[in-house]
């Protein structure tokens, strides 16, 4: 019976330092494509800390621009610009050059 109660409490030792070893999952990367003039998909949820590639496959170039977060610039055909997300919150983005583009990145 001892032994028993020596390996439970053995495992639950490791279960404790295994848990508070883990810490927080490591950053993600996350793709959007730009293609026939959308971003695909257009709502995306990340974490803060993780990435996220903008990918235009259109024939025309396109921005990815949040008012109060961030701004690709111009993204050319066949190219690609990264975000990573340092604050929690919503920000929706537009393409300034086809404004009806829309898109929203959710940090959570």
């Amino acid at each position: 019976m001892r032994l028993i109660y020596k390996i439970g409490a053995f495992a639950m030792v490791l279960g404790v330092v295994t848990m508070s070893v883990a810490g927080p999952p490591p950053p993600t990367t996350h793709k959007v494509l730009i293609q026939g003039f959308k971003f695909v998909p257009e709502r995306i949820e990340v974490a803060v800390g993780d990435t996220v590639v903008w990918e235009n496959k259109d024939i025309v170039p396109h921005t990815a621009t949040a008012k109060k977060g961030f701004d690709s610039k111009e993204i050319a055909t066949g190219q690609s610009w990264s975000y990573v997300a340092k604050r929690q919150g919503r920000y929706e983005y537009i393409c300034t050059y086809h404004p009806t583009m829309k898109g929203e990145l959710v940090v959570r």
